[in-house]
């Protein structure tokens, strides 16, 4: 079947160490290492040499401080020809512009050295205001939000590219956005299901999103999906069964063991299928 050109596919590289259990012990450089225990390096060489066998593209929204506890890995990214986009630094949740511009001052210089264009909000929850900041900062886009994907928006120079969700005819103005995305039940009815989500790939599985995909791209329409590397790439640490839980997403809670799947085989099957590309590419030609 011939591969569509049109659809983004980002990876959120975090790693399980950066959840907010255990941001919350400031643990030292050493102590996240050790915790690691190797499995990002891991996890990153599977990743790159899956897409290397697919000839496939793609956009790196990566956790910083993983360039401190593994020096290197930004450039080993690159150097496959991916692209690299900020996760913030220790993937805090994004509540307010103090927040924000504390993870921007840790991940300043690497910002700079690498020119990063690109930025993905934790758990998509962003605030309004931040956009004028990732704008001093020298970010071109952020896909922060849950919506519309054919549809760009310009926050004061930066664009925004929704998560996608299902149902296209959600079409809000700018204003009518809102912050952080709102995923209660009865909003999801309103706008559809946010498949773009990496919680719905255990959920739907490879046939459903190869269907959308492909059906969207023979209309020249643009679908935005993420997922984890700890989907791909189960870590085996005991640490991390503790936070991947049902009060982690308690909206979802019903699916919450559905998350935790490895879904590698349906990762493999949609980049056998379909063809993705880097989000600063899509900005370039598309905005």
């Amino acid at each position: 079947m011939g591969k569509n050109k049109s659809h983004l596919l980002a990876i959120d590289f975090e790693s399980w160490i950066f959840s907010e259990r255990i941001n919350k012990k400031q643990l030292n450089l050493k102590e996240l290492r050790k915790l690691d225990n190797g499995y990002s390096i891991k996890a990153l060489d599977y990743i790159l040499k899956t897409l290397k066998r697919h000839n496939q593209k793609i956009t790196f929204f990566l956790v910083f401080k993983l360039e401190e506890i593994y020096p290197g890995i930004i450039k080993k990214i690159l150097s496959e020809g991916h692209e690299v986009g900020w996760h913030t630094h220790t993937h805090a949740i994004i509540k307010n512009e103090n927040i924000l511009k504390r993870e921007l001052e840790l991940s300043k210089p690497l910002l700079k050295r690498y020119n990063i264009k690109g930025f993905q909000a934790p758990t998509i929850s962003f605030i309004r205001e931040g956009y004028l900041l990732l704008k001093k900062y020298g970010f071109l886009y952020s896909s922060s939000i849950y919506g519309n994907s054919n549809i760009k928006y310009n926050f004061g120079g930066v664009y925004e590219i929704p998560v996608s969700i299902s149902r296209l005819s959600f079409r809000p103005k700018k204003k009518e956005i809102k912050f952080p995305s709102d995923m209660r039940f009865w909003r999801t009815l309103k706008y559809g299901i946010p498949f773009g989500s990496s919680f719905f790939w255990g959920l739907f599985g490879k046939k459903f999103y190869s269907k959308m995909l492909e059906d969207a791209g023979k209309k020249s329409l643009t679908y935005n999906l993420f997922i984890h590397d700890w989907q791909l790439v189960t870590p085996k640490s005991k640490d991390y069964k503790k936070d991947v839980s049902i009060l982690t997403h308690p909206i979802f809670f019903t699916f919450f063991l559905l998350y935790r799947l490895n879904v590698s085989h349906m990762f493999e099957y949609l980049l056998s299928r379909i063809k993705f590309r880097r989000f600063i590419d899509y900005i370039k030609k598309d905005v």
